[in-house]
């Protein structure tokens, strides 16, 4: 029997081959598209989750006061860990982790290689007790245990020396360190929070070694032990910095976060090292596209399968007139729902290998092949798969079998059916969803364009900060300064510390009446210490007074500082009157004197309002960018001059530099990704969606051929029909906009509170949706509509 209804289901879909076709694509694609979402989606789920105690590591985070203001730091002190290791019998083992220079690209000299490393980390040898870094080379437990010692990955090893054994090989760092390779260790996983190239010994870090409580420059990762209460550890990490830090010098507060919350619960946490940070607002948008997709596929199945379904009355009736049982009926009609998503999710499979390099590129995800076989993915897909045969088919499989053929022969039975209310229904909904993906698209890019073109308050196009951490000393480097300015294409260089959007180092500034030692009082602010030309090669206003001069007197202590108008509203000054004030608490209490004021200029991202800035000539911190502004035209030729001028003057080190432009969009990368992904998948979405019109518009004009052909002789025009026919599809879409309108504000009105500055949600914004919409349906509509109503009306009337 089973063979026999297979048979019968088969036959089935090639009757009906339009039905059939639009079934498959479809339902197939809606299958493809989610399922890549949710790869997607279980990739980031799946972060750190690799390590075997998981679930015992967290990390030190530091809640920082400043002003009546909070912040949240991934960093902290370096006496943090071992002193929790100490007083905290929980904690089983610390580790503490220091980007090279605070995030600087190291300079690597291999022999006659030069390399230049994003991710170069110093950490303890306790690194390897915490975390699973396998070494396939080495030993674990003497591999970063003293100084002058570094780890390269995989890949790295393989760079720097091929099929040669890296161990007991010497690299040269900035031409200043001098380290022994002693392991090698797995590529981290794509799935990792730790990204390090390199890692060298934290004891080879001089400045760093000894514990300190007032530097929180470092992350600290804590394994407990497993009988451990996470809460009960933060009380007694209260208890640790009372008893090393007086409560006035306490600016912060400690707190644990779990290792398996990084990647995707740190949007409010800043000063992290890694560079793969997720958010989770993300990962929730895709995962609610996953589903709505999902949703509109099925309801597109089930639009098509209960119109196909309505035409069966008849052959029902037949069948059970000669015997048929419901559960017969029941399994016939399941079998053939089954068979149907059988080879949808054969096609979705054979999609997704084929597209799944395209969505890795677009996501700038890994994703690999072997990804889709994995027990978890296929089970998931199977379910899927059995969910939707179940709810897809019930209509057909329940409802019709339940009927007595006396009613199923009825030719008056089936305009009676609450079937057509059930697909209008659907309609509704599958257009909802149509409608709320195409304004969240509209609001993602419009944000995006915001952002772009957002003024910055300083002029970041065509300025390069270029990497010189690696000179031999201050000679080479105002060697390179004076080549560059003899170079036509170049408009002015600068010494600086740190560009806008990247770095600078954290301090406070206190109001001139708040001489107090309590470290919470006053306002963080960023500082960054630069040449004299600043202004000019960023292209900053200046509101009142100069720059600071490069030079001055070694016996003056006065540090010269140029803040931002932020910084001076703080400390209740005009502009004017800033000049030859004193900006308390910034270099000790009065050593800071202003001598400019520049107008505000945003320094992080657009997802955070502007803070306090300074400028400052102090020796404190060194200078390794040099900030090069050139002219637009002959980008290529002036790059090729650069490049050349800097090999000559500096030929132990890698040319390496970064468009500060360019290093602004990478800020917003994740939201530009996420508005692709919505693009691309919201205009698949939409087709599955007219799929189901289209199929929905043929089985009625079939429907009601006979009606056409009689309002055709009785002289309707083509327009005229065409209207009948697309009327109440239009009711329905309009309908759907009503519902989505107040759908999309408020999911979209959420995601926009992540940014400090946002555009408005505007009426257009919905209203073009709704004419997308309208238009889309109308279209597709139509054409069904303009081919039964061009149909010659005598083959319409010839046969019942």
């Amino acid at each position: 029997m089973l063979t026999n209804y297979l048979k019968i289901a088969w036959r089935g879909l090639l009757k009906n081959r339009l039905f059939t076709f639009l079934n498959l694509v479809g339902l197939a694609t809606g299958l493809a598209v989610a399922l890549l979402l949710i790869l997607y989606v279980k990739d980031e789920l799946q972060f750190d989750k690799y390590h075997t105690n998981a679930d015992r590591i967290y990390r030190v985070k530091a809640t920082v006061s400043f002003d009546g203001k909070t912040m949240k730091w991934a960093n902290s002190p370096n006496a943090v860990g071992p002193a929790l290791k100490a007083d905290v019998p929980t904690v089983a083992q610390q580790v503490r982790l220091l980007r090279h220079n605070y995030g600087q690209t190291a300079f690597v000299n291999s022999g006659e290689k030069k390399f230049a490393e994003k991710n170069f980390y110093w950490a303890d040898n306790s690194l390897f007790d915490v975390f699973d870094i396998g070494l396939l080379k080495g030993n674990s437990k003497t591999a970063l245990d003293g100084p002058r010692k570094v780890v390269l990955s995989q890949a790295t090893a393989d760079r720097y020396f091929g099929t040669e054994n890296p161990i007991g090989k010497i690299l040269n760092v900035d031409n200043n360190d001098t380290l022994e390779v002693t392991g090698v260790y797995a590529n981290f996983p794509g799935t990792s929070t730790l990204d390090a190239d390199m890692i060298g010994s934290f004891s080879s870090v001089r400045w760093a070694k000894n514990p300190t409580w007032d530097n929180a420059s470092f992350e600290t990762y804590l394994l407990l032990t497993p009988q451990a209460n996470p809460a009960q550890v933060e009380q007694q990490m209260a208890v640790v910095l009372n008893k090393n830090v007086p409560k006035d010098n306490q600016y912060f507060t400690l707190g644990l976060q779990p290792l398996t919350d990084i990647h995707l619960h740190s949007a409010d946490i800043t000063n992290a090292n890694t560079t793969r940070i997720g958010d989770f607002q993300q990962v929730k948008i895709l995962l609610i596209l996953a589903i709505v997709i999902l949703l509109i596929a099925s309801i597109n199945y089930m639009n098509l399968a209960t119109a196909k379904a309505q035409i069966r009355f008849r052959e029902v009736g037949v069948i059970k007139t000669v015997g048929a049982t419901m559960r017969q009926l029941v399994s016939r009609f399941y079998l053939e729902t089954g068979l149907m998503m059988s080879i949808a999710l054969v096609l979705a499979i054979v999609l997704v290998s084929l597209s799944l390099p395209l969505f890795n590129q677009l996501t700038g995800k890994q994703l690999p092949f072997q990804s889709l076989v994995s027990p978890e993915v296929v089970g998931g897909l199977l379910l899927i798969g059995l969910i939707i045969t179940l709810i897809a088919g019930s209509y057909p499989a329940f409802y019709l079998s339940s009927f007595s053929p006396k009613y199923l022969l009825s030719t008056t039975f089936r305009n009676q059916s609450g079937a057509g209310l059930f697909r209008r229904s659907l309609v509704v909904i599958q257009f909802t969803a149509s409608v709320v993906l195409m304004v969240s698209t509209f609001i993602f890019y419009q944000q995006l364009q915001f952002i772009q073109s957002q003024k910055l308050g300083y002029e970041p196009t065509q300025v390069l900060a270029i990497m010189t951490s690696a000179a031999k000393d201050k000679t080479q480097i105002d060697a390179l300064m004076n080549d560059y300015r003899s170079l036509s294409n170049v408009v002015d260089v600068c010494r600086a510390q740190a560009f806008p959007g990247y770095g600078g180092s954290g301090r406070t500034i206190t109001k001139s009446d708040k001489n107090s030692n309590n470290a919470s009082d006053g306002m963080a602010i960023r500082t960054n210490r630069v040449g004299s030309d600043f202004i000019n090669v960023l292209g900053l206003k200046l509101l009142a007074g100069r720059a600071f001069s490069d030079v001055k007197d070694p016996k003056d202590t006065t540090v010269q500082v140029v803040l931002n108008k932020t910084a001076v509203a703080y400390l209740g000054y005009t502009p004017q009157k800033a000049i030859g004030q004193k900006a308390h608490n910034l270099f000790g209490w009065d050593r800071a004197e202003i001598v400019g004021v520049v107008e505000d200029f945003h320094f992080e991202s657009l997802h955070m309002p502007i803070g306090a800035y300074a400028f400052h000539n102090a020796d404190t911190e060194s200078r390794p960018y040099l900030l090069v502004k050139t002219k637009t035209a002959h980008l290529p030729e002036t790059m090729r001059q650069l490049e050349g001028v800097f090999q000559k003057d500096m030929s132990d080190s890698a040319f390496e530099f970064t468009f500060l432009d360019d290093f602004l969009n990478t800020l917003y990368r994740s939201e530009q990704r996420t508005a692709q992904v919505v693009f691309v998948f919201s205009a698949l979405a939409i087709l599955i969606a007219c799929l189901g019109l289209f199929g929905l518009a043929a089985f009625t004009a079939e429907q009601r051929t006979k009606e056409i052909g009689v309002r055709k002789v009785l002289g309707a025009s083509v327009f005229s029909i065409v209207g009948l026919l697309s009327k109440d599809f239009l009711k329905l879409v309009f309908v759907a906009i009503l519902i989505a309108s107040p759908l999309a504000w408020y999911g979209m009105n959420q995601w926009l509170q992540d940014f400090a500055y946002k555009i408005d949600i505007e009426w257009w914004m919905f209203a073009l949706a709704g004419l997308l919409a309208v238009g889309v349906a109308l279209l597709t509509v139509s054409f069904q509509s303009i081919k039964a109503a061009l149909m010659n009306p005598v083959k319409s009337l010839r046969s019942e």
